[in-house]
């Protein structure tokens, strides 16, 4: 029987866009950002290597510390999404290259404050200046509407993260997950 022209075909009908109903891993949101995120990654860390001579976990320790002086290293591991132990590795990398000072304070002998030394102060300024060029460099591929869409839908898609994330935080009888697993 032939079919009434009314009657929309299947090629017309809407689809699911892949992100929102994956058909495979390839598809699925968090591992498009995952790649998208390891891929900017490696260029802007290859940039800081080449014309810094600090890695990337380096620059994000003295961003923080650039931006909040006197951190102590619990707070500045929970700043960067470190582990304890790995930021303090990185501290005590820092401090003997110079670009970090870790003081004791007066009140506390067990608890140190950290600072960005003189040349940290320059290292941290020319990276901060290095990081946003390559920023401007990575976003220009978009409008500034899109843009605008995207920093939106980026601040939508931060919270529903932390709503499941806090849900399956309460599923998980309040055990957090090491987010270094993989």
């Amino acid at each position: 029987m032939p079919r009434s022209s009314t009657t929309p075909s299947a090629a017309s009908a809407p689809t699911v866009p892949p992100l929102k109903q994956p058909g495979h891993i390839d598809q699925f949101l968090l591992y498009r950002m995952h790649n998208l995120t390891r891929v900017a990654v490696q260029g802007v860390g290859l940039m800081f290597r080449r014309e810094i001579g600090i890695s990337r976990r380096d620059w994000r320790i003295l961003a923080f510390v650039g931006q909040f002086p006197d951190l102590n290293l619990t707070r500045l591991a929970e700043l960067t999404a470190l582990d304890t132990v790995i930021a303090s590795r990185c501290v005590t990398q820092l401090v003997r290259r110079g670009l970090l000072a870790n003081t004791r304070q007066p009140t506390n002998k067990r608890v140190s404050a950290l600072r960005l030394t003189e040349t940290g102060k320059a290292v941290y300024e020319q990276a901060r200046t290095a990081g946003q060029q390559y920023n401007v460099e990575f976003a220009a591929c978009l409008s500034d509407d899109e843009a605008r869409q995207l920093e939106t839908l980026i601040e939508k898609l931060e919270a529903r993260a932390h709503e499941l994330t806090k849900r399956e935080i309460e599923r998980s009888g309040g055990a957090e997950d090491n987010p270094g697993d993989e």
